[in-house]
């Protein structure tokens, strides 16, 4: 059975009900609050599973591998482990939010299921989002400013539309069209909001030499990943919103 929502989600009136304007900032990121409070524990754990290793493995090879001032390493060695093993926990939030909204209890080793199945699509995208914006970064900021809020909708198509790469990129740019000040704001608030606890909770040790220890450190960053998750979903209820909305405009 397809896990995409077209063929198989229930009629509308079965739906989880919106706001009457859901393409609005406060009621994506209120639709988000709701799933993620909602399903808090399955989220958690799907996150869990795959960053707790990967977290224990990036704390102890800066702790004892990369010096310890070579941020440089650190930094490009966190990003492989999401390019490659987070973006299976980014898949299977998805997936969670998706049954939520369509009124379904899904538990976390579907979910799981899922965010293995979608990696080639996940990954390939990944790259090529990345690429896209790497490039335009270098050439010139503007760009990327522009560009970063358009494509902000590629994981949530892939995993919902089971599409990749050119496709999910061109989707999610059919989507945000006439909207890019919305997506804007709202990438810009969930950075504030994930990334004011992340870095609260990233420098404790610092201060607290008690828990100044490569373990603590990644247990703390796992703790980020858990909050990192309500970004991705208040970016699908962008997503599903988006949708609707074309869909009653057609």
């Amino acid at each position: 059975m397809s896990d995409s929502i077209n063929p198989y989600a229930p009629p509308v009136s079965e739906i989880q009900s919106l706001p009457q304007n859901p393409l609005q900032l406060w009621a994506i990121l209120s639709k988000a609050w709701q799933t993620f409070t909602a399903r808090f524990w399955v989220v958690a754990v799907v996150v869990m599973i795959i960053w707790m290793p990967c977290e224990l493995l990036s704390s102890h090879m800066d702790n004892f591998v990369f010096a310890e001032d070579d941020f440089r390493k650190s930094f490009k060695f966190e990003q492989f482990l999401d390019n490659f093993f987070g973006i299976i926990s980014t898949a299977g939030v998805i997936f969670i939010a998706l049954q939520f909204s369509s009124g379904f209890s899904v538990g976390f080793g579907r979910a799981l299921g899922v965010g293995l199945r979608s990696w080639p699509r996940m990954w390939w995208t990944r790259f090529l989002t990345n690429f896209v914006l790497i490039l335009s970064f270098i050439l010139l900021l503007v760009p990327f400013i522009y560009l970063y809020p358009r494509l902000s909708l590629v994981e949530s198509v892939v995993v919902n539309e089971q599409i990749s790469g050119v496709a999910a990129m061109k989707r999610s740019y059919e989507l945000t069209r006439g909207r890019y000040w919305l997506f804007f704001r709202l990438t810009l608030v969930l950075s504030l909001l994930l990334g004011v606890p992340s870095i609260i909770l990233v420098i404790l040790p610092e201060f607290i030499s008690m828990i100044d220890h490569w373990l603590v450190d990644a247990a703390l960053y796992v703790a980020c990943d858990v909050i990192a998750a309500y970004g991705v979903i208040a970016l699908y209820c962008s997503y599903e919103a988006s949708t609707l909305k074309q869909n009653t405009t057609m």
